[in-house]
């Protein structure tokens, strides 16, 4: 006869946090590595291609599947527009100093006077920029999936 254990609910959210936590912990490895090898070693793309792949595919899974479960990615309501500025800025600037630093590196003798400058500001700029577009589209999205699943419990409650 097989035996049927009752699992504690705490013990179970306790188990997903941890895997969860495995899983942020193992993303942030995988961009490391993408950004030394990249910048550091200078490797070519077909060096760390799987590194690149995974990560980038976790992260794409992660973003559409809470989007189809209808999980509020940015937290509150209030705040959706503001977070999403935010993000784009930190994302702009990150983008700016990782291709600062390694343009910097590479091609330090050419830039002379304010060359750098309009280089760094030029690549926020694009940044924020494309980072505002894809953000915002994942926002809508998001925005969009709640209201049907909104919709369809309002719907749900109307008949009972």
């Amino acid at each position: 006869m097989k035996k049927n254990l009752i699992q504690d609910e705490r013990i179970t959210a306790q188990r997903h946090k941890i895997q969860s936590d495995a899983c942020g912990i193992l993303l942030i490895v995988l961009l490391m590595s993408i950004l030394v090898q990249e910048y550091v070693f200078d490797a070519p793309f077909s060096q760390y291609a799987a590194e690149f792949a995974c990560f980038f595919g976790a992260s794409m899974y992660i973003v559409i599947r809470n989007i189809v479960s209808g999980n509020d990615l940015y937290g509150t309501k209030n705040s959706g527009k503001k977070l999403l500025v935010v993000n784009s800025l930190v994302t702009g600037s990150t983008v700016t100093v990782i291709v600062g630093i390694s343009n910097y590196i590479r091609y330090s003798e050419k830039f002379t006077g304010g060359l750098l400058f309009a280089a760094l500001a030029i690549t926020f700029a694009c940044g924020t920029f494309t980072a505002f577009l894809g953000l915002s589209l994942v926002h809508i999205l998001n925005k969009r999936r709640q209201k049907k699943i909104s919709e369809k419990l309002d719907k749900e409650e109307g008949e009972i």
